[in-house]
């Protein structure tokens, strides 16, 4: 969305400046943890067309293209006071599916490249994107023992009708998610039992159950095969 009020994130520059002077881990995680929360102004110009603008880039010495972000006017204002130019607010979440998505010629991203200058690549950005988020592997690879082994849990419990098994990443760790239909009045101890046994059954294994009555649920296991269904 175009700019129409003041921008401002007094935190994440306390972030970017700590980081600065000492890349703790503490430190870092801060920074992360304030990116996340951030509204940026990113300038961009018109095409020549209606409604149609085109994000500017920097470059570096060695012709190393980056986007630019801005924590508020004055450090936009830094680059640029003209007009003919207009500043764009984007979430860190907009702005990063931006630049990970972009030319291989774009490296990353640079937050207030006049100050400063906290310079993100592609992958740095990723991770960060990343965190929080559930992302299934549409690709049925899931090793026919681990198959075997909660289907074998299920049909033991008569309290399920159905199970979808899908592997995931979840804050960019492997894992796979159970979704469970089942009859039970209270699905968070059937669950909880179920997922005791697996964990059990097999170890070291990472594994997130829900309802097929979630909202979620129901999206992914649309046209899906069930690994388990009670006869």
């Amino acid at each position: 969305m175009e700019s129409n009020k003041e921008i401002r994130n007094d935190e994440l520059k306390i972030a970017m400046i700590t980081l600065k002077l000492d890349d703790s881990k503490e430190n870092e995680d801060y920074f992360k943890s304030e990116l996340r929360k951030a509204y940026f102004l990113i300038p961009a110009v018109n095409d020549n067309k209606e409604n149609e603008f085109t994000f500017m880039l920097l470059s570096d010495q060695n012709s190393n293209n980056y986007f630019q972000a801005y924590t508020d006017l004055d450090e936009y204002n830094k680059w640029s006071s003209s007009n003919e130019s207009k500043n764009f607010v984007l979430t860190f979440d907009e702005l990063a599916n931006i630049v990970i998505s972009s030319e291989e010629e774009v490296k990353g991203l640079t937050i207030n490249p006049f100050s400063e200058n906290i310079i993100l690549n592609k992958e740095y950005l990723r991770e960060i994107f990343n965190i929080g988020k559930i992302f299934i592997d549409e690709k049925d690879t899931c090793p026919i023992k681990i198959k075997n082994s909660i289907k074998k849990i299920l049909k033991e419990n008569d309290k399920v009708n159905k199970g979808y098994l899908f592997q995931i990443k979840k804050n960019n760790i492997p894992g796979y998610l159970l979704i469970i239909d089942s009859n039970s009045k209270n699905k968070n101890k059937l669950h909880e039992e179920i997922g005791k046994k697996i964990v059990d059954s097999i170890k070291e294994i990472n594994i997130d159950i829900i309802s097929s009555k979630d909202n979620l649920a129901k999206e992914i296991i649309k046209d899906k095969k069930e690994l388990y269904k009670k006869d």
